[in-house]
């Protein structure tokens, strides 16, 4: 066939090509809007519905539905300025959009690795080690006189607590430096060949893998890769050790968990759930020894959380932003990649730990077993043991597992182990979705799915997470175990996730990243629970008589306070002229 001339192009153009207001058109665009509201109530291709999402859209109140529609406008404007894929700080702190989610009552944080929000918070964990008197810096196989020396992340270089400084006039970016040889961090700081204490920090936050670029964005990378990895991966672990030399100390640990603390509330968290990756080296004040158990460890976090609990809820929320807070436990996690005996005694500890610190110990992980390729059908052995000494010992200690990724799908076949080790919750399960029995199976189980965003990787909006939730999986949000976040700080981080939730979905919209806050809740291992009474309180909801009923009642106070502040703050710029589907619900509303 010959191609279109211009005069033929015109006539189809002028007489044939139905215009947007054809009636025609109108009446396929009003079946389509038909058809994509039933898709939103159903958002299953089975009848049983994830409760979690279905439900709660069904029971928002008038004045939520009308926060919803006012955040749909105002994210549907800003879709023409911010993308999701162009993150930074300064680009974030602008959108109305990115206001409203650090207002938004988030729950929980269900998986956090606590050196992660080290990372996260780096700079602030820098500037403790620097102000805490006889914290050293050593390189303990060479000097860093050279530039190639510091870049060099071969060599082995630590950070401690020392008493005694007798050769503190030692210079370790100096070519007579004797290795081994502890240096005040201070000295070391100051004495850095390329800038002084500005240069040492940014060269410090370079070896623990963050990299700093000059328009303030932050990018997480490994010294030598950029392929993303957890703390406890092998490429790793020389950062990890450097980190953990600042965190664990004592007086440096306790004043960076008030931060986190105090940072975690004022983002909209409520409760916590940290995990700590065992074997760690935890020194108390003034030893240069490490603890031989974990018994001065849980003393210190459960005295920083009962204090900051007894702050919050003595300091007047004038303001009326504050979440209720609720506490944190912790969930033990071991590295996999040891040899049995060592896994052995490091699920023994917990156990130990379990039964003097029942109220903080609130779960058991493996630390990425899909990245560091050893299957959860490898540890079968340990795991099995684990389980019947908790038996014997009386102690209540359930799984929370990350299964479903590592490289190639390496991981996919943790998804069947972890199901049939009863895990609680499943950690991020990117590939789940493929998998359709599986994900009835997870829906079966009441098996909640923690998902984690990674803001500038790609296209978010291929993220799994949307299918899961069309397919019924209930989810959440969370920071993860990776290194995404370093230097965000970790409320900025939560607040990430659940802007570019916002952002990268135009069907989850605001009910839908509710829904997601409020499974955070749902699913929080609030205290001991046996298996049966777990998935009752999950199933009761807000309608039990249980902790966890309360907490999900208190949650929804703060929903409703923050819908009602939506609709206070922006209904008069956005309460009108949209799609003009309730706007009269918005006015009426907010009076």
């Amino acid at each position: 066939m010959a191609p279109l001339t211009d005069e033929d192009y015109h006539s189809i153009l002028t007489t044939e090509l139905p215009s947007p207001s054809d009636p025609i058109l109108q009446k396929y665009l009003s079946s389509r809007t038909a058809l994509i509201k039933e898709e939103y109530k159903q958002r299953s291709v089975t009848e049983r519905q994830n409760k979690a999402d279905s439900s709660f859209r069904q029971a928002l109140s008038p004045i939520a539905k009308a926060a919803c529609r006012i955040v749909d406008r105002i994210r549907d404007e800003e879709h023409h300025h911010v993308t999701t894929t162009t993150l930074t700080p300064d680009a974030m702190t602008k959108p109305k959009s990115w206001q409203i989610i650090q207002r938004l009552p988030k729950g929980g944080l269900l998986r956090a690795q606590m050196d992660a929000l080290a990372l996260a918070n780096v700079d602030h964990l820098i500037t403790l080690a620097l102000e805490t008197p006889g914290m050293c810096l050593s390189s303990s196989n060479a000097n860093l006189a050279t530039a190639e020396a510091t870049g060099d992340t071969t060599r082995r270089v630590e950070i401690r607590f020392r008493k005694n400084n007798q050769k503190s006039e030692q210079s370790i970016w100096s070519s007579d430096y004797e290795s081994g040889t502890f240096v005040p961090l201070t000295n070391a700081a100051d004495d850095y060949p390329e800038g002084g204490r500005s240069g040492f920090s940014k060269w410090l936050k370079a070896r623990c893998g963050v990299v700093s670029r000059s328009d303030d964005s932050i990018t997480t990378t490994t010294p030598q890769t950029e392929k993303t990895e957890s703390f406890s991966s092998a490429e790793g672990r020389a950062d990890s050790r450097l980190l953990r030399g600042m965190l664990y100390y004592e007086p440096i640990f306790r004043k960076f968990l008030r931060h986190l603390l105090v940072q975690l509330m004022e983002d909209g968290l409520s409760w916590s759930e940290l995990r700590l990756t065992f074997p760690l080296d935890y020194y108390r004040t003034g030893s240069e020894s490490p603890e031989s158990d974990s018994d001065q460890l849980f003393v210190v976090i459960g005295q920083e959380a009962a204090s900051y609990c007894r702050q919050a809820t003595t300091t007047p929320d004038d303001l009326g932003q504050r979440p209720p807070f609720w506490g944190l436990r912790i969930i033990w996690s071991t590295t996999p990649n040891q040899d049995q005996r060592s896994i052995i005694e490091d699920a023994d500890s917990c156990i130990a730990a379990k039964m003097i610190w029942s109220d903080l110990v609130a779960g058991y992980d493996l630390a990425d077993t899909d990245a560091l390729g050893r299957s959860l059908t490898d540890m079968l052995p340990e795991l099995f043991w684990f389980r019947k000494q908790c038996a014997l010992e009386e102690v209540e200690i359930p799984f929370f597992l990350d299964a479903g990724g590592g490289i190639d799908g390496a991981g996919e076949c943790n998804l069947f182990d972890a199901l049939l080790l009863g895990t609680r919750r499943l950690g991020n399960a990117p590939s789940l979705y493929r998998h359709p029995r599986m994900m009835e199976a997870v829906k079966d189980k009441r098996i909640l799915v923690e998902s984690c965003l990674v803001p500038g990787k790609g296209d978010i909006s291929n993220h799994p997470l949307l299918a899961l939730i069309a397919q019924g999986v209930p989810c959440a949000l969370s920071l993860g175990d990776a290194k995404e976040h370093a230097g965000e700080g970790a409320g900025l981080g939560m607040t990430n996730q659940f802007w570019t939730a916002l952002h990268a979905w135009e069907s989850l919209g605001l009910a839908g990243i509710g829904s997601l806050a409020e499974n955070s809740v749902r699913w929080a291992a609030f205290e001991d629970q046996p298996p049966e009474s777990w998935i009752r309180d999950i199933r009761a909801a807000s309608v039990g008589s249980g902790l966890k009923a309360k907490r999900l009642k208190e949650w929804a106070v703060e929903w409703e306070r923050f819908c009602l502040w939506i609709v206070t703050e922006y209904g008069d710029d956005y309460g009108e002229g949209g799609d003009g589907d309730g706007d009269g619900d918005v006015t009426a509303s907010a009076n």
